[in-house]
This record gives structure tokens, sequence and C-alpha cells, in this order.
């Protein structure tokens, strides 16, 4: 059964890379909820995530062609998802830092009203460090943890998809989070 989804998935992509329109709305539908839900994760905001979605599909549409196939087509749109929340989230906090400093040079408030917000910028900092963590570490190894942290997989059901022991799921994930930290410390020193 899970051959047949990934012929069909093929057969798809590759209706879908010719320019068959039907083909990529049978992909959007398909992966829309994923796509959804993960960017409701990182927005924290209907709207924007329901922007993120047309974004996110727009840009698998124009770049169709970059998918290999080394990795699942889940795991891709996951990451493009993922980029473009998180640009998403960048843009959004430049231009609160601009309203704050609009309003901090026309308004008389005393400067400690100000001190209590989160820092836009310090999030848009932790998020490139995550980020460029993530980057370091091997493909083997991220994409099980992407789906599992950020998708919400099961350990199971990525043993199952995959097609390795829940033993290994759980060791890449691990040695996953092991080499992000081992990252973040050395640029912490």
């Amino acid at each position: 059964m899970a051959q047949e989804a990934v012929y069909h998935e093929a057969d798809l992509l590759h209706r879908a890379r010719t320019g068959d329109h039907d083909a990529f709305d049978l992909i959007a539908r398909r992966y829309s909820g994923r796509i959804l839900a993960t960017s409701r994760r990182i927005l924290r905001n209907s709207a924007d995530a329901e922007d993120n979605v047309q974004n996110v599909l727009f840009k698998v549409f124009t770049n169709l062609w970059q998918f290999h196939g080394s990795a699942l087509l889940s795991t891709w749109l996951t990451r493009i998802t993922i980029n473009e929340a998180l640009m998403k989230l960048r843009a959004s906090a430049a231009e609160r830092h601009r309203m704050d400093s609009a309003c901090r040079t026309s308004s008389k408030k005393p400067a400690e009203a100000h001190i209590n917000r989160m820092n836009p910028e310090a999030q848009c900092i932790a998020r490139e460090l995550a980020c460029k963590a993530m980057k370091s570490v091997s493909a083997d190894l991220r994409d099980p943890f992407v789906l599992y942290a950020v998708e919400g997989w099961t350990q199971r059901e990525l043993s199952a998809t995959q097609g390795v022991a829940l033993q290994t799921v759980k060791t890449r994930i691990f040695r996953a989070r092991r080499k992000m930290k081992e990252y973040l410390k050395g640029r912490a020193a």
C-alpha cells in the first residue's frame, strides 16, 4: 500500500513537472493541511498561516523542478513551509522594530515601558541560530528531527514511512539534537 502511494506520488510529480495543473492540484490538496498546520505552529496566527500556505504552494509550483527526490516530498514541502514562515516572522519583526522606533521618537513616554517587551531582534537572531544549527546537521538526521519536532509525527510513523527500525529513528532524533546543541555551544564560546 505504501509503495502504491509513493508510485502515485512519483507519477503526480512527473505529470506536474510536465505542466499538468490537475496533478499539481492533487499534490496541493494532499499536503495543504500539513502545510497549514506547520504554518500555524510557527506563525501563531490563522490568517498569516493561510497566506503562508499560498506562498508555499506558489513557491513549490515555480520550483518543482528543483525537487530531486533525495528526501520525501513531505520533507521538502515542510522545509519550504518553515523557511517561508520564518521569513514572514523576520519581516514582521522588522516592521514592529520600525514602528517601535517611530513611536519612541514621537512619544514622550519613558523608555521603561519598552523594556518589558520581547526584543524582536533577539527573537530573529535566535531563529537564525536555530536555522544554522539545523543546517549543520546532515540531512539523514535533520529530516526525521524536523518531522518529529516540528511536524508532530510520531516516531512509529517515521519508522514506517522511512522504512527503518524504530530505534534507528530514535537514535537519529537524539543525534540531531546533540549535534545542534554542540553547534550552538561552539557558537556561544
